[in-house]
């Protein structure tokens, strides 16, 4: 009788452990909640204003939807996610999307005045380096 009872463990609930399983699923290094709410929060801007602000925090969450969510995709791709589809996919995609006139208008001159007056293109293209510096191996160096 005792072993029985041993072995009747407590009922699993949601809340916290279920939560928390939730929150370490990432979108880059983004948590999945935080990302769908940034996500509803850019398309009620999109939709209720027809742009978003070129204000920092604003462009920081819609860069962040856009190259983290292009980058786990490429991160998802069978083969060629050994090749690098991940950097490939952040970088490339965007700019399809754009020329291919998928994004809303809205979205794109508020992310040109961005990256224009902020200069953000030379952090990324410095981020882009050091990175790929120190993801070498050390014997390579």
């Amino acid at each position: 009788m005792t072993d029985s009872v041993a072995l009747q463990t407590a009922p699993s609930h949601f809340w916290p452990q279920g939560w928390w399983k939730i929150v370490e699923l990432r979108i880059g290094i983004v948590p999945l909640p935080v990302y769908v709410l940034l996500a509803a929060l850019v398309a009620f801007f999109i939709l209720r204003d027809g742009k978003v602000s070129s204000d920092l925090p604003t462009m920081i969450a819609v860069l962040a939807l856009g190259g983290f969510g292009c980058a786990e995709i490429g991160k998802r791709l069978p083969v060629i996610r050994n090749l690098g589809a991940a950097a490939i996919f952040a970088t490339f995609v965007p700019s399809y999307l754009v020329y291919a006139h998928l994004l809303p208008e809205g979205m794109l001159k508020p992310v040109a005045e961005f990256t224009k007056a902020s200069n953000f293109l030379y952090l990324f293209i410095a981020a882009i380096i050091v990175g790929s510096i120190f993801g070498m191996d050390r014997q390579v160096l």
